[in-house]
């Protein structure tokens, strides 16, 4: 019974770690005018946002989990036929391996290779991207980014827009997997009470209950 009761704590903590108070998502804060923030949570400008994120930033950075690959790769024959084999997100040892040189022509021109944007919504959130994105010198002094957003705000705030809509899953998958999370629970919780129940009946057949 106590091993079945710690497990089902541990498993509540852990969920409650991840949904409710994530430990690793973004805790820096940074400022972001009210009315351009409602801009970067609304996922309908990621259309706009995708254009204008093809149009600045695209030269250094992919959103590999949309299809979107930096320029040079994007215009090599290669991906195509790549697509073709794999679908359009290439996985991700294929498309660092395939397009080595591409990627190393960055790393030498900016020291490092531009990450890809995939997931930065969810790991630095929208005040920060916003932030980086118009200003990154004065975030990250030093940075290799140029400010090719520099007073741009309300389309910096569509690009945020873009970039929750990639990371972030649809209302639809929220829901299973909210879902998915309680059933898990209550299964522990049902199995842990169903194994306390049988290994008392099986202590109590063997006479030592």
């Amino acid at each position: 019974m106590i091993k079945a009761v710690f497990f089902t704590v541990l498993t509540v903590a852990f969920f409650y770690i991840i949904w409710i108070n994530n430990i690793f998502a973004p805790h820096e804060h940074y400022e972001m005018p009210a009315q351009y923030a409602k801009i970067a949570e609304d996922v309908s400008y990621a259309k706009e946002g995708k254009q204008l994120f093809e149009q600045n930033c695209q030269s250094c950075h992919s959103v590999r989990y949309d299809a979107v690959y930096i320029s040079s790769v994007q215009a090599n024959p290669k991906l195509k036929t790549l697509q073709e084999q794999y679908g359009k997100v290439l996985p991700k040892n294929v498309y660092e391996a395939v397009f080595y040189e591409d990627l190393m022509g960055l790393k030498e021109s900016f020291g490092k290779v531009p990450p890809d944007l995939s997931t930065m919504y969810l790991v630095k959130g929208k005040e920060y991207l916003y932030n980086f994105i118009l200003e990154p010198q004065k975030v990250l002094p030093g940075t290799s980014m140029p400010a090719v957003m520099a007073g741009r705000p309300e389309e910096t705030a569509k690009i945020v827009a873009y970039l929750k809509s990639v990371a972030e899953p649809s209302p639809e998958e929220k829901n299973k997997r909210v879902l998915m999370g309680v059933g898990t629970i209550a299964y522990l919780i049902v199995m842990g009470i169903l194994l306390w129940v049988w290994r008392a009946r099986v202590l109590k057949r063997m006479g030592l209950h």
